[in-house]
């Protein structure tokens, strides 16, 4: 029999750290959008808190920050606004 191991925590408390199914839960998107984002595009998401082996982890306040102020399905990143 195995034991689960635990969530890994921050080591200034008990705050607990997400991988790629919490923030992908957070944001709306699959887990595989999330998976694409850390390894082509790094600068869609948050910076983590640290990387365990090869996978990101992230504090759960930065990824709902980033989530709330995320653009949208659609967002047009080559669009410029010409009324400024």
């Amino acid at each position: 029999m195995t034991e689960k191991a635990d969530k890994p925590t921050a080591p200034d408390g008990p705050q607990e750290l997400w991988g790629y199914a919490e923030v992908a839960a957070e944001s709306g998107v699959k887990v595989g959008t999330i998976r694409y984002y850390w390894s082509q595009k790094r600068h869609l998401l948050p910076e983590p808190f640290t990387v365990v082996g090869k996978k990101p982890v992230w504090l759960p306040d930065a990824v709902r920050e980033w989530a709330k102020n995320r653009p949208g399905q659609g967002f047009r990143t080559d669009l410029k606004d010409t009324d400024a």
